[in-house]
């Protein structure tokens, strides 16, 4: 059984990520304060975005003399919530097990070194494998569900991290924070980074949920995803 799945994202409206040229002199409100609003027992980032909350330091490499096996690994701690980070190849370095309140999984494949575990193991930081070489999306959420029993997660970007999801037809919501603000930078990532070109991928519909104005200008739009439904 897999968690429902909610991306939630604050974009332009020509669908862009907030980039320094919007001028605001807070972005994280406008998406931080609607965010805390979802219920959700987890949130989930790719390993760009959780670099901003983990160490800033690598630590020295350790020569490990056991190979660790690659299975999962389930961390002793009291927290119900969680922060999940898309880290494939094991980038991702810990002074603590804990991201606010939120105790830290890792998201791997099992290319990562025996010397990358030992250090999670050591900061009590939980992990999962989600396949060898590449992740399985789908068995990676299903793990999340039985072995930490998350019901829902958010995911919060970035923009390939939910285009994965959406590829991988995951995603059961989509909320939106739309900023009054036209991007128009040729290249910058957008909110949803699934694939190049066009190939046998049929673009995700969704049905209006809702939609409140915030903060003067800004809209915020939630979606479900219509699966099946042709326009």
């Amino acid at each position: 059984m897999k968690p429902y799945v909610i991306c939630h994202m604050l974009g332009s409206v020509d669908g862009k990520i907030k980039q320094d040229i919007w001028g605001f002199k807070d972005h994280h409100k406008y998406f931080e304060e609607p965010a805390a609003k979802i219920k959700a027992d987890a949130w989930l980032v790719g390993r760009v975005t959780m670099q901003e909350f983990s160490s800033k330091k690598i630590p020295a490499k350790k020569s490990v003399s056991i190979r660790i096996p690659k299975v999962d690994f389930v961390a002793k701690q009291p927290a119900k919530k969680f922060a999940v980070v898309i880290d494939p190849s094991g980038k991702c370095y810990w002074d603590t097990n804990m991201v606010s309140t939120e105790h830290v999984i890792e998201v791997l494949t099992e290319k990562v070194s025996s010397a990358y575990l030992a250090h999670l193991q050591e900061k009590n930081v939980s992990y999962i494998f989600g396949g060898q070489a590449e992740l399985d999306l789908k068995l990676v959420l299903e793990k999340l569900n039985k072995l930490f029993g998350i019901k829902t997660v958010r995911i919060d970007g970035g923009g390939h991290v939910n285009g994965s999801f959406l590829k991988a037809g995951l995603i059961d919501e989509f909320s939106l924070v739309l900023a009054p603000v036209a991007d128009g930078t040729i290249g910058a990532l957008s909110v949803f980074e699934a694939e190049k070109g066009y190939g046998k991928r049929k673009a995700t519909i969704f049905t209006l949920k809702s939609v409140k104005k915030i903060y003067d200008d800004f809209l915020w739009i939630r979606y479900i995803v219509a699966k099946g439904k042709k326009l």
